[in-house]
């Protein structure tokens, strides 16, 4: 399981956005006390916690003010072809 952010496909636009979305975390993290992993692939950002309640935990607190801190909950149940 992961939340997963959608950068823009625009270079000039992706680096930007994705220190805004890592800003928000570590400002997210820090408040709550919650480790976290994280890993851009391309232009997705990905964000891993230990526990499975911290997902839900992230989607009801994390602010979603801005159009690229938009985000989705990838699990193994949604996630087969």
């Amino acid at each position: 399981m992961y939340v997963e952010f959608k950068l823009p496909r625009e270079n000039y636009k992706a680096g930007p956005y994705l220190l805004k979305i890592r800003y928000k975390i570590v400002e997210w993290a820090n408040r709550y006390q919650i480790p976290y992993t994280e890993k851009t692939v391309k232009y997705t950002h990905r964000l891993c916690f230990d526990q499975d309640q911290h997902y839900d935990f992230f989607a009801l607190t994390f602010p979603q003010t801005h159009e690229s801190l938009h985000f989705r909950i990838i699990s193994d149940l949604n996630n087969k072809i």
